[in-house]
């Protein structure tokens, strides 16, 4: 159990890059409103630099978010395809998105990315909708950067609160 917990001090901002890269990618199961204030607990504990770890979980979540743009965009007629059709329900939330894609375009990718449910589809929808990448990376790094700050700062003040003692 040691070397177990030695492993992963050890290799603490390699995992933290793991888990938001797969968070941004929607494959962790866990949300990030749970995941990145967990972020700011450890750096509160760890005695590593806010700026550091801040910088790694967000260039993590910016990879995984172009990865998971350049995969539904290369399929994300299919996939769009496939949910209207086979999942009558989700069409009328399909057709909003796409409206909100055309007249917003990457605009709500920076908006989005602050709205829990709502961000865990922006890369999926703008691939799909086909916004322009360059656009794409604008906005939404604006959004991840501005939600991975919010996050942590809770995480790690409100750590700092709660070991208080008034």
């Amino acid at each position: 159990m040691t070397n177990l917990i030695e492993t992963l001090k050890a290799n603490s901002l390699l995992i933290i890059f793991i888990i938001m890269f797969l968070e941004s990618l929607n494959l962790t199961g866990i949300p990030a409103i749970v995941i990145i204030p967990a972020i700011g607990v450890f750096i509160k504990n760890s005695g590593h630099s806010f700026f550091v770890v801040f910088a790694i979980a967000s260039f993590a979540s910016i990879l995984g978010s172009i990865a998971y743009y350049l995969v539904s965009s290369k399929f994300g007629d299919v996939i769009y395809n496939f949910f209207f059709n086979k999942f009558p329900s989700t069409q009328k939330s399909l057709t909003k998105a796409k409206e909100i894609a055309e007249q917003y375009g990457a605009k709500m990718c920076l908006i989005g990315r602050m709205i829990p449910t709502v961000r865990t589809f922006i890369s999926l929808m703008s691939g799909i909708f086909k916004v322009k990448f360059k656009d794409y990376i604008i906005y939404s790094s604006i959004g991840i950067l501005v939600w991975n700050l919010v996050l942590i700062s809770l995480g790690y003040f409100g750590y700092i609160l709660s070991t208080m003692t008034l």
